[in-house]
């Protein structure tokens, strides 16, 4: 029956804010006793269910955590990999910032929390069970890897993601000698002059986003950063071609219809780790 917050309009009222905030740990102390009645029974399906209704009712208090690992405990990678993307560009979009650092290190360390498998280390079939999945699963990650996709324009990602790809550039340069730029971009909150119909932002921004992917080369990478910022990674170009690039972002961003003023600020280094945001 619990669908959020009661009546939010009202939430300014002390009282009102008491009694919606008696309901959410209501809510909360409901979810972990049926978490704990499901994990008795190893009811997966159910823990599922249970964690997405959460994180869809309260996308910012990381569920998505327990939703992620309960999908790695019956081997759902792919899913588990799309909830963190998703998760990933959600509080980048709608924050700034990534999401707890317990997301990110419960899925890089890939924790089999399954009982099954942890009930006893020295249990050899066990791991053998783990080993034959893993490579019953082989092609399936080969596939997920190289599967066909569009190749044209840049190659875009979540902010995380973006991060660990830069680290790699910065490392690369150690071995080959080129250079990279690390362009930042933004969109202006208002419209361009003469534009008398208010803005919107969320639409304009998946325009810029198709601009950017269209401008640049199949080896460059981007990322959206908060609400009105993209990140660029250039790979084997100079500060001084920016100025056409971002013109060329611009008339393509012009071309589909797009409304709002752009302005950029380019870095080059030696070091790109540091001039990672």
């Amino acid at each position: 029956m619990y669908c959020g917050e009661l009546l939010p309009a009202n939430l300014s009222d002390m009282w009102f804010y008491h009694k919606s905030r008696y309901f959410k740990e209501l809510y909360n102390y409901t979810i972990e006793e049926l978490e704990k009645e499901f994990l008795r029974t190893r009811d997966y399906k159910n823990r599922l269910l249970l964690y997405s209704r959460a994180a869809a009712i309260y996308p910012f208090d990381n569920w998505q955590t327990k939703l992620i690992r309960c999908n790695l405990e019956v081997y759902r990678y792919e899913e588990a990999m799309d909830i963190y993307n998703h998760t990933m560009e959600l509080y980048a979009r709608e924050m700034g910032t990534p999401p707890a650092a317990e997301m990110q290190e419960c899925f890089e360390k890939l924790e089999l929390m399954d009982e099954n498998h942890r009930r006893d280390a020295r249990d050899m079939d066990s791991w053998r069970d783990m080993d034959r999945i893993f490579s019953g699963r082989r092609e399936d990650i080969k596939r997920a890897i190289f599967q066909e996709e569009s190749r044209a324009g840049a190659y875009y990602c979540a902010y995380p993601s973006f991060v660990d790809y830069c680290r790699l550039v910065a490392r690369s340069m150690e071995r080959s000698k080129f250079q990279a730029v690390l362009m930042f971009l933004t969109l202006s909150r208002r419209g361009k002059k003469g534009e008398h119909r208010q803005m919107d932002l969320g639409e304009q921004m998946q325009l810029l986003k198709t601009a950017i992917g269209d401008s640049l080369r199949t080896g460059d990478a981007y990322t959206r950063y908060g609400n009105r910022h993209f990140i660029l990674m250039l790979i084997k170009a100079e500060t001084a071609a920016c100025s056409a690039i971002f013109q060329r972002i611009e008339a393509a961003y012009a071309k589909c219809s797009g409304k709002g003023e752009l302005w950029y600020y380019a870095d080059m280094t030696q070091r790109l780790e540091e001039a990672i945001p």
